[in-house]
């Protein structure tokens, strides 16, 4: 079991200089704290949201940090030019030293995206598996010749070419297809915080239905997190900003024809969520490796008050890591901080 955090750059106070700093000092506390891995979203025309730069983001949180894993959650590759993508995702691995993990996504339904990035909602999927299949042989093959129905190359070879062989890759998704892609091509799958046990159920099963049983779909789960020493505590401090999350995407979701159905009620992401106090917030998340298996839980701190998102984890790392089974070396590690 491997420990993440998801960060989405918050910008509550719309100081997009101080939504930057917050969220590179949070993961650089996060490594500090022994924490494995640290995923970064990617948004557009959204001040509260603001990483659509996520390439960028993650080139600069390579130079800033030396343990931690960097991971794109996701890149939203419909959007952007395929040998572009692949000459930025090796770059990130060598300035990472070999510490990224490419997770790309084909966006949600928001329509502005869709609009002016000039990607169909109704083509998106299709261009993301397109292009995916692209970036994956112009890291690893020279004198690329590639002929698809969105995208052409002839006789391409891109530099530099990245440190892993291969990075490890991802596919945010829940549709059947696209999951059957993921497990045809030895891709791992990501579920994001909202998701539903049950959702994320059918996306691991569905995986293994299409690469056989006992198949490892290497799911890394995202939940949103927050806990302190009474659940009393912990709601009252996660409730606020869930219900802003609530509110802002659940209405566009909602608003757009043919989304997923995913509920962006209150009381149903605060179920699907790991709120509550110390030894609570432990249990749930050793019924959720048992019941998905997933192979990282990568956590988001969900109050609006950033301070207080550093001291829930430094109480994660204290209070609750140590008696998870997450393996020796990282045991060791958290609880010599």
């Amino acid at each position: 079991m491997r420990i993440g955090v998801f960060c989405t750059y918050e910008n509550h106070q719309r100081d997009f200089a101080r939504c930057f700093d917050l969220q590179t000092r949070f993961v650089q506390h996060a490594e500090a704290l022994g924490v494995d891995e640290a995923w970064i979203a990617e948004h557009h025309f959204d001040p509260d949201a603001v990483s659509p730069s996520i390439l960028t983001l993650l080139s600069y949180l390579a130079g800033v940090t030396s343990r931690i894993r960097l991971g794109s959650a996701a890149v939203l590759i419909a959007f952007r030019n395929p040998i572009q993508v692949a000459e930025d995702v090796a770059t990130i691995d060598i300035l990472s030293q070999g510490r990224f993990d490419f997770g790309v996504a084909k966006g949600g339904p928001f329509a502005q995206q869709n609009k002016h990035f000039h990607a169909g909602a109704d083509q998106s999927r299709d261009m993301t598996l397109e292009a995916l299949g692209l970036v994956n042989r112009l890291l690893y093959e020279d004198h690329v010749s590639f002929t698809g129905q969105y995208y052409q190359t002839s006789d391409i070879s891109i530099t530099p070419k990245p440190l892993q062989r291969p990075i490890p890759s991802y596919l945010a998704t829940t549709t059947p297809g696209a999951i059957r892609y993921a497990a045809r091509n030895s891709l791992g799958v990501m579920a994001a915080p909202p998701f539903p046990l049950e959702r994320v159920l059918d996306i691991v099963n569905m995986f293994r239905a299409a690469a056989g049983p006992g198949a490892d779909p290497r799911l890394t789960l995202a939940r949103f997190f927050y806990t302190a020493p009474t659940r009393e505590k912990a709601m009252a401090e996660a409730v606020p900003f869930i219900r802003r999350f609530a509110e802002r995407i659940g209405g566009i979701f909602r608003a757009q024809a043919g989304s997923p159905n995913v509920p962006f009620d209150e009381a149903a992401i605060i179920e699907h969520s790991l709120i509550g106090d110390f030894d609570e917030v432990g249990e749930k998340i050793i019924d959720l490796r048992r019941r998905t298996g997933f192979r990282a839980l990568l956590l988001k701190p969900a109050s609006l008050d950033a301070e207080k998102n550093f001291r829930a984890l430094d109480d994660f790392a204290r209070l609750i890591r140590p008696n998870l089974p997450i393996g020796a070396a990282a045991k060791a590690l958290t609880t010599a901080q």
